[in-house]
């Protein structure tokens, strides 16, 4: 489903984030992108996402090479950022909300969704904060929330378990893979603790110095 050959990418002209990264990845694969910080996997992340252009190198989206990613052509893709992505002055509910808005959704249809999605996300004590207040644990169950209300044929995550507690970590990898299985969804997650590797993929690529080392 997804391939990508000989891939570089470099924000400054000093050095490669990504050298000569070439992987593929089988719709409905579960796939870790392991490696320490500055690894090179969020870049990678944000290029299967059409977020980053390399320098060189193709990027190929079920057998179409793919110069800019479209996601009404090209794939349903659900993008976690370790910061979280979120319209920081609006609500959680308003932010669930605009998934559904701007798909031209019913607004009853809207508020049901939402409302059914806040229940099974455990979220009625923050729904009415905006989301500026919330914890980094709250903003990665909502931005799980927020994907949950979509089908999805790609599922990247890049959050910072690091700052997760044992529990919470739990909570989140259970959720991660709960979502992805319901759709049916290839997912690709970055993460430098080797304890979850097992629990969120079939396999994994080791990246080290912005290099593909073990696939």
């Amino acid at each position: 489903m997804i391939e990508l050959e000989h891939i570089y990418f470099s924000f400054t002209k000093d050095a490669y984030t990504l050298s000569d990264v070439s992987l593929h990845i089988m719709a409905g694969e579960h796939v870790v992108l392991y490696g320490m910080d500055d690894s090179g996997k969020s870049s990678l992340l944000r290029i299967i996402a059409g977020l980053e252009t390399p320098d060189s190198g193709t990027y190929f989206l079920r057998g179409r090479k793919i110069k800019r990613f479209n996601p009404k052509h090209d794939a349903s893709l659900g993008y976690i950022s370790s910061a979280g992505t979120f319209f920081e002055h609006k609500t959680v509910r308003e932010n669930l909300d605009y998934v559904l808005r701007i798909r031209h959704i019913s607004r009853d249809v809207r508020r049901a969704k939402v409302d059914k999605a806040i229940i099974e996300y455990n979220l009625a004590a923050v729904a009415d904060k905006p989301c500026r207040d919330l914890d980094y644990f709250t903003r990665v169950v909502v931005s799980l929330a927020r994907l949950s209300l979509r089908p999805l044929d790609i599922v990247l995550v890049d959050i910072k378990f690091g700052e997760l507690s044992a529990k919470e970590r739990d909570y989140v990898s259970h959720e991660i893979m709960r979502l992805v299985k319901l759709n049916n969804a290839t997912s690709i997650v970055a993460t430098n603790d080797d304890t979850l590797i097992k629990v969120l993929g079939d396999r994994y690529i080791k990246m080290e110095y912005g290099v593909a080392i073990n696939e």
